[in-house]
């Protein structure tokens, strides 16, 4: 049994004033030791503060409180009761006290500022709604089944790391039912550029490094894989033939 308090889902704080900087979003479901290295990186490369959200049930939720105890000034962490993908990412995007929000994966390492130059890029057009590490494009030969990687403006972010002006994320946020991320993200991106909104990635590599990716390679085979076609199917249901919703292509 936790030893820490959770929050229900009515429970969760909601910012409205905002602050100027970027909140990184990482949610804690185990694997104590990359839950530390993952947040000391950013505290070490960017001036970013750090919301963990924790859903865990081992010893990373004393390591998330433990990173907030140690850096009070950058840290917050919010005990919670166990929820999916999608919303705990509304969830921290609601609680994100700052414009700029950063959604990450606890598998994606900074060896240097990676940040900056999303920010840059997210600040070049008001009508870009958010930019990442990782793009890719709908292959249109595939029949709307498969993605390529991209870079530059896209069709859809990868959830490695994705820069979110918080209020369009607020307002247009994952797929309620997405319980697993897998193919969440691709179907988020739409969403977004359906609504208007451009993708970008840059176009230089980012100082990043990606460490093993427990989301996906320590899941239950049965479940992400359930989870991943529900995601696409729903993806497909709703844009499959939009292709005026793309990205531009050369």
């Amino acid at each position: 049994m936790s030893k820490f308090k959770r929050l229900s889902a009515i429970e969760l704080p909601v910012s409205e004033d905002l602050e100027r900087g970027i909140t990184v979003g990482l949610i804690v479901d185990g694997w104590a030791q990359d839950v530390s290295e993952c947040v000391n990186r950013y505290l070490k490369h960017t001036s970013a503060n750090i919301l963990l959200f924790d859903i865990a049930t081992d010893e990373a939720s004393t390591v998330a409180q433990d990173l907030a105890d140690k850096y009070p000034n950058r840290v917050d962490v919010l005990h919670v009761d166990k929820l999916g993908w999608s919303k705990a990412v509304a969830a921290i995007l609601r609680a994100a006290k700052t414009e700029l929000v950063a959604i990450a994966d606890i598998s994606t390492l900074l060896d240097g500022d990676a940040l900056q130059p999303l920010v840059d890029l997210i600040n070049l057009d008001k009508n870009v709604a958010a930019v990442g590490w990782r793009g890719v494009n709908i292959d249109l030969d595939s029949d709307w089944f498969e993605s390529i990687p991209a870079k530059g403006e896209v069709d859809q972010l990868l959830g490695y790391l994705i820069l979110i002006k918080k209020q369009i994320g607020v307002n247009i946020p994952p797929h309620k039912d997405a319980r697993f991320y897998r193919n969440a993200d691709l179907e988020w991106s739409l969403s977004l550029r359906e609504a208007g909104y451009r993708l970008f990635t840059p176009v230089e590599e980012l100082p990043i490094s990606q460490g093993r990716h427990h989301g996906y390679f320590d899941t239950d085979v049965e479940f992400r894989d359930s989870e991943s076609k529900k995601n696409y199917n729903r993806l497909l249901r709703r844009f499959k033939g939009k292709t005026e919703i793309l990205a531009p292509r050369k």
